[in-house]
């Protein structure tokens, strides 16, 4: 049995109706706390998927930021060099 991938849209879309239901002169009580409990569990589902969304963005922010700041030694630019080991585009 295949489970179905968490669809943060319609998970978001749903919360939305939830919450524009007790916005509404027409809420009763009893179906209200039903409303409620189903918009936590939505609620929790889409702060955990954001969560492990922001993870992976960091990872990838990280991995990427790790490799454009260490440069091989062979791509060592004359500006990182002390001053007496810089080449001389002109010696006279």
């Amino acid at each position: 049995m295949t489970t179905k991938p968490f669809q943060f849209e319609e998970a978001l879309r749903e919360l939305e109706e939830i919450t524009a239901w007790f916005e509404s002169s027409e809420a009763d009580l009893d179906l209200g706390v039903t409303k409620f409990e189903r918009g936590m569990e939505l609620a929790a589902q889409l702060r955990e998927h954001l969560q492990t969304v922001e993870n992976r963005v960091e990872k990838i922010k990280q991995r990427f930021s790790v490799s454009a700041t260490s440069k091989p030694s062979s791509e060592v630019e004359a500006d990182d060099m002390p001053p007496s080991d810089r080449p001389e585009l002109f010696d006279v």
